[in-house]
């Protein structure tokens, strides 16, 4: 019998885990976090749901900005978010707030109720070189943002990866600068969703952020999610899912809440308690939605070769290898250079198929396509055409 008397929660709470981070921030030793997982593993809900609410418990003052907010302007995106957690809170601040706001010459109207209008002009700075004037109002609104907490400020900035493309290289380097200086009272956790580009941000002795943030891979849900899920779809639909298939689902899924919850979804539409059969499909309509097969026909020769090497296993600058990849390529008896292989590599990574997981050691990036590829041995065997 569906229970219409009390509200269905589908958020499961990750509380144990927000207040592992916010322990290991309150030590110390490190100021900032930075949280690796693919794409719809949770991380998002996690950082609205759970560790701001147990951030805040705690006395911060929370921001949240993703830099696909505006993503040809995250730096807008950041100081608007910025600009709404330290927007002044009594009327008298507000009213210098409107005052001294950075505008060109114009005429101001504040409403003050009972007492009339007020009315004013003032003169402001012109726009000169936009980014450069925004960069700087960057360390003045994180300093506005301290003022209006309690000492303690907790950011998050969500899929941080969108910042290592070169033309952010400045926005980056005023960040580490800005919230280097601030580390007593400004924490930070950074979300990301490419290791590549994780890697280059934070990895790299060159890489403005080297060493400012500690990285751990964001933890997967287990059986418990499942029984949450579980319980809110019997006490929507009045339909019990049999444990077994719903955990075996999840397996399918690889763990992604955010495949569940359409699975979930989608069978409370058709109703039934198939949730098995439902997860293959909306694992099967992601992939295809991916376009997989299509990439992979749009690559030169030899980066296919190069991606069945990496799935195989198999070391790429063996010359095994290499003689394996030069006939790939319609090259007979001599094997490929190891720079020629090399630039493939150089390919892939840019363009996000793979990353490096330890020195000469690469992994595909999507572990959905990783997947998707060990489930099409024609593909690994070469014999499907691409």
């Amino acid at each position: 019998m569906v229970n219409h008397a009390e509200e269905i929660r589908w958020h499961y709470p990750r509380k144990a885990l927000a207040d592992a981070y916010l322990e290991t921030l309150r030590a110390g030793l490190i100021s900032s976090l930075v949280l690796f997982a693919p794409r719809r593993k949770g991380k998002t809900e996690f950082l609205l749901e759970d560790l701001f609410p147990a951030a805040e418990a705690q006395g911060y003052l929370t921001v949240y900005c993703s830099m696909w907010q505006n993503r040809s302007d995250p730096l807008a995106a950041l100081l608007l978010a910025l600009s709404q957690a330290a927007k002044p809170k009594t009327f008298g601040a507000k009213l210098q707030n409107k005052l001294l706001k950075p505008f060109k010459k114009a005429n101001l109207e504040l409403d003050l109720g009972p007492v009339g209008k007020l009315k004013a002009e003032a003169e402001f700075h012109a726009k000169g070189d936009a980014s450069q004037a925004q960069l700087q109002r960057l360390p003045e609104l994180i300093d506005a943002v301290v003022a209006e907490s309690k000492g303690k400020v907790l950011i998050a900035f969500d899929e941080i990866q969108h910042l290592a493309k070169p033309e952010f290289t400045e926005l980056v380097a005023a960040l580490r600068t800005t919230l280097d200086v601030r580390k007593r009272s400004v924490k930070t956790v950074f979300t990301g969703s490419s290791r590549n580009r994780l890697q280059l941000m934070f990895s790299q002795i060159k890489a403005p952020l080297f060493q400012f943030s500690q990285s751990t891979d964001f933890p997967d849900l287990d059986s418990g999610f499942v029984e949450f899920m579980s319980a809110s779809f019997q006490q929507a639909t009045g339909r019990t899912l049999d444990p077994a298939q719903a955990n075996a689902a999840f397996d399918a899924l690889s763990h992604t809440p955010g495949l569940f919850h359409d699975a979930v979804e989608r069978l409370m539409k058709m109703g039934g308690t198939d949730i098995l059969g439902v997860a293959q499909r909306v694992l099967a309509d992601s992939r295809e939605a991916s376009g997989y097969a299509e990439r992979l026909m749009e690559m030169r020769p030899l980066d296919r070769g190069v991606i069945r090497a990496i799935v195989a296993r198999q070391p790429l600058y063996i010359e095994e290898t290499r003689r394996q990849l030069a006939q790939a390529v319609g090259i007979e008896g001599e094997p490929l250079t190891a720079r020629q292989v090399q630039v493939a590599v150089e390919r892939l990574l840019t363009e996000q198929i793979i990353y490096q997981a330890a020195r000469g050691v690469y992994e595909i990036e999507d572990h959905q396509l990783a997947e998707w590829l060990l489930a099409a041995p024609e593909f690994l065997s070469g014999e499907d055409g691409v």
